[in-house]
């Protein structure tokens, strides 16, 4: 606790005495240790104990204001997070005062210390271990060794909470992969079954145009019909589109099949440069799933 802090606790009080809450920190530093201090041999309130950084809440002041400007003022070091933790007390000072006890975990990013020699002559950085075993656990030192051992108690959680949120995000990461894995084996499957069924579609629709004319409104001819349609149907209910050819649109090698060539010399070229074949008929119907032509539709070109 600084000098600043010992004049202003006396301006905080009521009626019947003086309160003042004090706040202390385990400063946890980037390697996961925590500094402990040592209180000058000159100090009244403990010489030679073990302390960490931390001290009276000035008027105005938070508890975590107060954090970041003790830590900075006993060690140089700036405080980039804090968190606060269980312990709370209020217990009776020597001036009769009440003193209500806060204690947080915070983390820095420096490791480089300086001290003030009037208020502490040594420090060191400790794995928490180490400074639990270090302080004792009763006296002066009992609540701060007690703020070291909720500090780890606190990381273990933070580093359990941690691995639970990476065990999760791995978990969606098997689940998208998963869906998009049965996705894709759902379009090699209808692809089968298409490949399977696309003949059987063939041959309906060449039965149809055998059909005479006058048997056309036949029941019988009409049933055939409808199985046709429904074989369509349920392939649409899975992806699977007819790709749509019309008689004299451009050949497309990437949707077409050409099976014959019905162009002639006079055809073949217009104007001194090749000219664009056309489809004049489609012989068999082609089929894409989503963007992949699965069979290309054979047709006639001229």
């Amino acid at each position: 606790m600084t000098k600043h802090n010992q004049q202003s606790d006396t301006k905080t009080g009521n009626e019947e005495g003086l309160f003042r809450i004090t706040a202390k920190a385990a400063v946890i530093g980037p390697d996961g240790k925590v500094i402990v201090l040592t209180r000058a041999t000159k100090d009244k309130r403990g010489p030679g104990n073990h302390d960490l950084p931390g001290g009276h809440v000035d008027p105005g002041e938070t508890p975590e204001d107060t954090i970041r400007r003790e830590v900075r003022e006993e060690t140089g070091l700036a405080v980039r997070d804090i968190a606060p933790l269980p312990t709370y007390a209020v217990f009776t000072g020597e001036d009769g005062s009440s003193i209500q006890k806060l204690r947080f975990i915070a983390f820095t990013d420096g490791t480089e210390v300086t001290t003030d020699p009037e208020e502490h002559s040594a420090h060191e950085w400790l794995t928490l271990d180490e400074a639990i075993a270090k302080l004792s656990d009763e006296g002066y030192e009992a609540d701060k060794r007690d703020t070291i051992i909720q500090a780890k108690e606190y990381l273990a959680e933070k580093d359990a909470l941690g691995g639970w949120k990476r065990c999760l995000a791995d978990f969606e990461n098997y689940k998208r992969r998963q869906e998009a894995s049965q996705k894709e084996m759902g379009k090699f499957l209808v692809e089968r079954l298409l490949n399977d069924l696309a003949p059987v579609l063939d041959n309906f629709r060449a039965a149809a145009s055998h059909v005479p004319e006058a048997s056309k409104g036949d029941p019988w001819v009409t049933g055939i019909g409808y199985i046709e349609k429904q074989l369509e149907d349920v392939l649409a209910q899975h992806g699977v589109r007819v790709i749509e050819v019309g008689e004299g649109e451009p050949f497309d090698p990437n949707r077409h099949e050409a099976l014959s060539d019905e162009s002639t010399e006079e055809d073949a070229e217009d104007n001194g440069e090749p000219k664009t074949q056309t489809v004049v008929k489609v012989l068999q119907n082609g089929y894409m799933i989503g963007d992949k032509v699965v069979r290309a539709a054979k047709v006639t070109v001229k």
